[in-house]
């Protein structure tokens, strides 16, 4: 059993674009995420991207637990939660131990099989190597946390249990929608059928990833309208760059749909990694009005995508009611965090996380399909 740093010659597929892209300053790919990237190789053929951070400030979530589970959080809440009442405890609780968790180096920290993006998929891995892998990352960043985002309780059932088994901490992080679902069966459910009828109506063009590449600056635009603009900085700031250069080392499969006019409606950007697709980026015009639906445009991409390759399609988290009514399956997503190498205080600070995530944050996101 062998675990240690990859050569780039060894590489390929989506883990090499990776690679070949991260040579860059990530600031110039990500604007809110400064890390430093490597590549873990465990056995002769599982590679795993790893990010490493020093507590940096102002990063976006994909790197920092910190901006995950305390900025983050307190966005979605004040989004969701129509209640005052419970807005206001659950501010009041996050405030509470913002400064504690801020200056406990949560960001301090080793992400194994971070993309940095929203979702990770995983390659085909049984999880046996644990703690050979957690040994060489220990012995290489000893004052540092070791994370691997992405988890579900779906897909990943057998890792999770491995996790366990070698003192790796499950912190509860969203509610994802898996879609594990034949074609038949789906096109049986009344909102897709309706959703296709939608698109056949609106008599745009749709673009395969081919020639998606003139479109690129403005698949950029929609998606920074969509998740910059109206929801949060907190998401990842991709530059023209990363759309550029992910397009042209296929990490990411760009599909989309114009009018008639050559302008770009809909878009979603697609990762496949051993049994799984997912789509961490997506935009759509927000300025037509909701009868086009084109939210429903972006969204049927990947399941075109889904049904084509006949892979499980991971869609991330939001928009729960939508994706539950069109045959997507709720999953508790997790991050494994191993700090049992790491002073006391700073270890107390990821089980009382694992605490109040569990305790209060589950059923909040449950409730609401956050």
């Amino acid at each position: 059993m062998k675990v240690r740093w990859a050569d780039i010659e060894e590489l390929s597929g989506v883990t090499l674009g990776f690679s070949k892209m991260m040579d860059s300053d990530s600031q110039s790919l990500i604007e809110n995420v400064k890390t430093q990237c490597r590549v873990l190789k465990v056995n002769d053929d599982i590679y795993f991207p790893v990010t490493i951070n020093d507590s940096e400030r102002g990063n976006s979530y994909v790197c920092s637990p910190y901006a995950s589970y305390i900025e983050y959080s307190k966005k979605e809440i004040g989004w969701m939660i129509s209640s005052k009442a419970l807005r206001s405890a659950l501010f009041f609780v996050i405030n509470a131990f913002s400064s504690w968790f801020r200056y406990g180096k949560l960001d301090k920290n080793v992400h194994v099989n971070n993309f940095l993006l929203s979702t990770n998929p995983y390659p085909k891995w049984d999880g046996k190597e644990m703690p050979s892998v957690t040994a060489f990352l220990q012995d290489e960043y000893p004052d540092h946390a070791l994370i691997f985002r992405s988890l579900n309780d779906y897909e990943h059932k057998n890792l999770l249990s491995q996790f366990k088994k070698t003192n790796y901490d499950l912190i509860v992080s969203r509610q994802i929608y898996v879609y594990d679902i034949s074609e038949e069966e789906w096109l049986k459910r009344i909102n897709n059928k309706k959703d296709i009828k939608l698109i056949r109506r609106s008599k745009l063009r749709y673009v395969d990833h081919e020639d998606m590449k003139p479109f690129l600056s403005q698949a950029l635009d929609l998606y920074s309208s969509l998740y910059i603009k109206k929801y949060t900085k907190l998401n990842p700031q991709f530059t023209l760059k990363y759309f550029k250069e992910s397009y042209e080392l296929g990490i990411i499969r760009f599909h989309g749909y114009v009018d008639e006019t050559g302008l770009l409606k809909a878009f979603s950007g697609q990762v496949t990694i051993g049994n799984t697709i997912t789509s961490p980026i997506l935009g759509y015009d927000l300025t037509a009005p909701k009868k086009d639906g084109l939210y429903i445009h972006a969204a049927h991409l990947s399941l075109l995508r889904k049904f084509k390759s006949g892979l499980l399609l991971n869609k991330s988290a939001g928009a729960g009611k939508f994706k539950t009514l069109r045959g997507g399956k709720p999953s508790i997503e997790f991050s494994a965090v191993y700090s049992a190498h790491l002073p006391r205080k700073r270890r107390l600070r990821w089980k009382v996380l694992r605490y109040l995530m569990k305790k209060v944050g589950l059923a909040i996101m449950k409730k609401y399909k956050i």
